[in-house]
């Protein structure tokens, strides 16, 4: 992924912020780069042509392998990049069992959570931050 919002090419293309992104997927043989902000995508056999001189990313011919591309690209952005460290079994043994610390989730009504979680986020401040 590769933001290039900040970049005059984003500017000269006039795309907005949030779109100015790139997303590149190789195969080991095909390479597509996806563009947010309406960009045609970009497809290249590497095989018969490894300088990327032919784009192949509109070629009705090849619409199968984009799609096999884009596929695997939805698979990528689905993944679980935050729980890298951690294993399923861990997960599973954490479940129910607070921290007692940070961010109490998911809790609409401050009178439905365990006192227990709350206590240190109600009543009075003991320091004075002003």
């Amino acid at each position: 992924e590769y933001d290039y919002s900040m970049t005059a090419m984003a500017a000269k293309l006039g795309v907005n912020p949030k779109d100015a992104r790139l997303f590149m997927l190789f195969d080991g043989r095909w390479k597509l780069t996806h563009s947010e902000g309406g960009m045609p995508p970009m497809l290249f056999d590497l095989e018969t042509d490894p300088n990327e001189l032919v784009d192949l990313g509109r070629d009705p011919a090849y619409e199968a392998q984009r799609q096999a591309c884009y596929d695997r690209l939805g698979e990528w952005a689905r993944r679980c990049a935050q729980r890298n460290t951690i294993s399923d079994e861990e997960i599973v043994s954490r479940r129910g069992k607070s921290r007692r610390k940070g961010i109490v989730l998911g809790m609409a009504d401050p009178s439905a959570a365990d006192p227990e979680l709350t206590v240190r986020y109600s009543g009075k401040t003991k320091q004075r931050f002003v």
